[in-house]
C-alpha cells in the first residue's frame, strides 16, 4: 500500500485532469439526466479517460487499483445515499377507502353549443352548402 500512496503523491496536473473527467464522465453514464446517445458518449470519455490515467502512471498497476477504489467509492456512496433516504424519509401512510369522502358539486355543466338543424336553414340545407341545382 506504500507504493500506492508514493504513486498518488507523484501524480502530475494531467492525471488529475485525467481522473476529473473520468469521474465527471462515469457520474454521468449512470445518471439519467442524458439521453442514451449521450450516456454512451460519457461511457467512453469515461473508459478514454480511465485508461489514459492508467497509461500515465508509474507502474500502470497502480493507475487500474484506483480506478476501482473510485468505482466502488462511488457505489458506496450511492448505496449509503439510498440506505439513509429509505430509513430517514418520512413514512407514507396508506390512504384507506374510508377516510376519501367524495367531493358534492352544485354547479351544473354548461349546455352544449347549439349546432343549426337542417330545417333551419334557408333553403333546407345547412349554412354554407349550395342547394340543389336548378
Amino acid at each position: 500500500m506504500t507504493d500506492l500512496g508514493d504513486s498518488l503523491q507523484r501524480m502530475t496536473f494531467a492525471q488529475l485532469a485525467l481522473i476529473f473527467g473520468f469521474l465527471a464522465s462515469y457520474v454521468l453514464a449512470l445518471g439519467g439526466m442524458l439521453s442514451n446517445a449521450w450516456r454512451r458518449h460519457s461511457a467512453v470519455l469515461a473508459l478514454v479517460c480511465a485508461v489514459g490515467f492508467a497509461a500515465c502512471t508509474d507502474p500502470w498497476v497502480h493507475g487500474a487499483l484506483l480506478m476501482v477504489f473510485v468505482v466502488a467509492g462511488l457505489g458506496l456512496f450511492v448505496m449509503l445515499s439510498w440506505l439513509l433516504a429509505r430509513l430517514f424519509s418520512p413514512a407514507r401512510m396508506p390512504v384507506s377507502p374510508e377516510a376519501v369522502q367524495p367531493v358534492a358539486t352544485t354547479e351544473t355543466p354548461p349546455a352544449p353549443p347549439s349546432t343549426p338543424h337542417l330545417a333551419d336553414a334557408p333553403g333546407g340545407h345547412p349554412q354554407g352548402t349550395v342547394g340543389a341545382m336548378r
